[in-house]
């Protein structure tokens, strides 16, 4: 006999909570369940504890095996919902995360109420949203409420609220050769975009009372999306789940090593952790260690000072760049901690670049990674033109306004005003618009 009710888990490298949330399900005050875990090729840590619950017959187990190269092709979460849902059998499909947990009553109150409302084909309920830091101590909390039928559902409903009928699921297959739209650029609001689909054929009921809990952490995909650039800029710091941090050179990550980061004069504060999907989507280089610094390859917009002469440069394009004295440090924003200090014959290794100079002219080139402001819109300094860049996106970058250079008229139209840098998402009319 079929189970009444498909939950579909979707899971990677979460292993502090994935075991809470497969527990969850194993709680239910309702036993007539199957469970689909579906992993997107977690670390050793997490899949180790998926396995302790595989014994269980109820419970299966996908692993996509897919590639980090291939990650940021599709929306992960999406493409494995719809594997799922062809692999399940349940009436009802309800959906969990691996730092969600249903409450005991999840499955009864809501499989109830649809079988008492035959005519009925999804159901929603509240959420308690937890915010909680690293550690898992929560730091605020708040209850997200029912709000009557739904017509419209998208940004009102977290997918880990609600259960819908299979019935459903199929007429929207019938009109979209698929369930869910696995498109990348709904990385950060894929039940959104299903919600659509389904309020073409029926309004959400809601149940008004809270039946799951949602962790939104530091790592949460919400937080690690908003306000990231489609083009992460070079020069920025980046880290996935794990720990290792990374530097965007030339539009391709490198590995810094502890002992580089220090010796290189970086902040750990101004590292961004970014989705693993759009981490692995810059192709990894050669590292940043001692040997190569050592023969010249010294990262892009560093300070770097002789020991013997005391000359300052800028590195940029692999070349370095003369800094004339310490006014220009001060017209650009650049900071004497920074500087690191090298030997000459390191330093011969490199290239010469065109001298940076105090005052700003036609014959300017910028810094690369500056922000600029001008009147009230900021830039970031590429290839020596202006990129516009909403306030926010600099924030995500760690690229603090507090120290933009501020330009005149006659200076700001000296320079080439370029692409701007832009955070795409999919707004309420369902429509991408950019910021």
């Amino acid at each position: 006999m079929n189970p009444k009710i498909t939950v579909i888990l979707t899971s990677y490298n979460k292993p502090d909570t994935v075991g809470k949330a497969i527990n969850s399900v194993l709680n239910q005050t309702f036993n007539n369940w199957e469970l689909f875990i579906m992993d997107d090729a977690s670390n050793t840590q997490t899949t180790n504890i998926i396995h302790t619950y595989l014994d269980d017959s109820r419970i299966y187990y996908y692993n996509s095996g897919i590639k980090d190269n291939q990650r940021y092709k599709k929306t992960r979460y999406a493409t494995l919902i719809n594997i799922a849902i062809s692999l399940s059998h349940g009436e009802y499909i309800s959906y969990l995360t691996d730092d969600v947990f249903y409450l005991p009553e999840r499955l009864e109150e809501m499989a109830h109420f649809l079988d008492q409302h035959p005519s009925i084909n999804i159901v929603y309920s509240g959420q308690l949203i937890k915010h909680v830091d690293h550690s898992y101590n929560v730091v605020a909390e708040k209850n997200l409420n029912t709000k009557g039928i739904l017509k419209k559902a998208a940004h009102q409903v977290d997918h880990c609220s609600v259960m819908h009928t299979r019935n459903i699921a199929n007429e929207v297959f019938k009109s979209y050769q698929s369930y869910w739209n696995d498109d990348p650029m709904y990385w950060y609001n894929a039940d959104a975009a299903f919600w659509n689909r389904l309020n073409r054929f029926a309004p959400f009921h809601p149940i008004p009372k809270v039946l799951d809990v949602s962790l939104i952490t530091p790592s949460s995909l919400q937080q690690l999306t908003s306000y990231l650039p489609e083009t992460i800029p070079d020069g920025v710091l980046v880290k996935g789940l794990d720990d290792k941090v990374y530097l965007i050179d030339n539009q391709k990550r490198r590995h810094i090593s502890e002992a580089m980061f220090d010796q290189l004069k970086y902040n750990r504060a101004n590292v961004v952790q970014i989705p693993d999907p759009i981490l692995f989507k810059y192709e990894e280089t050669m590292p940043i260690d001692l040997n190569l610094v050592n023969n010249g390859f010294i990262p892009n917009q560093r300070l770097v000072q002789s020991r013997e002469s005391k000359e300052m440069y800028f590195i940029q394009d692999n070349k370095k760049r003369k800094i004339c004295n310490n006014r220009v440090l001060r017209r650009f924003h650049l900071h004497i901690k920074d500087i690191i200090l090298m030997d000459d014959i390191t330093l011969t290794k490199l290239k010469d670049g065109e001298v940076i100079v105090e005052r700003i002219s036609n014959n300017t080139l910028l810094p690369d990674g500056v922000v600029f402001k001008y009147m009230n819109t900021h830039y970031l300094s590429i290839n020596h033109c202006l990129h516009p860049v909403h306030l926010k996106i600099l924030n995500k970058l760690k690229l603090f306004t507090r120290n933009a250079v501020r330009l005149t008229k006659g200076e700001f139209q000296l320079f080439e005003v370029a692409t701007p840098i832009t955070w795409p998402f999919i707004g309420e009319d369902n429509k991408q618009h950019k910021i």
